[in-house]
């Protein structure tokens, strides 16, 4: 069991969070709502792990899953190979590559893998044209099962974020992508000094839909 002065110190650090979470992610190319934590009621053991991660001052990520309305704060838990696993407060995780959704863990139905080789190449080349993507999915027989998209990776402009009452110029790539069954539209947000994806609206699968991002990051 956690003693009084430990969990008083977990919960100011999980309030600290809730208020971190309080600037805009985005919907489409417009903002939207201000974020709340992913969940309640959750264990002494994935609040504890939270605000240790808290405390410690690690990368903050905003999140919201745009069918569902669940929204909160994310934070950075390891970085290796330039995959970085994210952590919610109550253990469900997000992995990335250079902020492009590559794994899902927890949020119900798994997005297990993302193959983006080619999608990755042309977004941070600012290169229009064809890439494929290949998901791979939990089913609920514990399988996996892959799906190819067919995306077309367009160059938008210039857009002007507002983060943290700071202008950031960003330069703005959408992903169409297509199968038989289903379609997707990603967005990107890349600053434009140095094309780090600090924005974005992404398609997770056919259980959570879209999902939108935001780091909290300075021009």
């Amino acid at each position: 069991m956690i003693n009084a002065r430990r969990l008083h110190r977990i919960t100011r650090a999980i309030a600290t969070l809730a208020y971190l979470s309080t600037g805009a992610c985005t919907n489409d190319e417009r903002e939207i709502l201000t974020a709340e934590q992913l969940t309640r009621g959750l264990s002494e053991q994935t609040t504890a792990r939270a605000a240790i991660l808290a405390n410690a001052g690690v990368e903050q990520m905003q999140v919201r899953f745009l069918k569902t309305g669940r929204s909160g704060v994310m934070l950075q838990e390891i970085r290796r190979a330039g995959l970085v696993t994210w952590l919610s407060s109550d253990g469900a995780s997000l992995q990335t590559d250079k902020g492009l959704l590559r794994a899902t863990r927890g949020f119900g139905a798994g997005l297990m893998a993302v193959d983006l080789e080619q999608s990755h190449r042309r977004i941070f080349a600012h290169a229009e044209g064809p890439a494929e993507r290949f998901h791979s999915y939990l089913t609920g027989n514990d399988e996996t099962e892959t799906r190819t998209y067919h995306c077309d990776i367009r160059d938008r402009g210039n857009r002007t974020l507002t983060i943290a009452g700071q202008g950031i110029t960003t330069r703005l790539i959408a992903e169409s992508c297509v199968n038989p069954d289903q379609s997707f539209l990603n967005l990107y947000w890349l600053r434009a000094t140095d094309s780090r994806l600090v924005q974005s609206r992404q398609w997770t699968g056919p259980y959570l839909g879209t999902m939108t991002t935001r780091l909290q990051v300075t021009p």
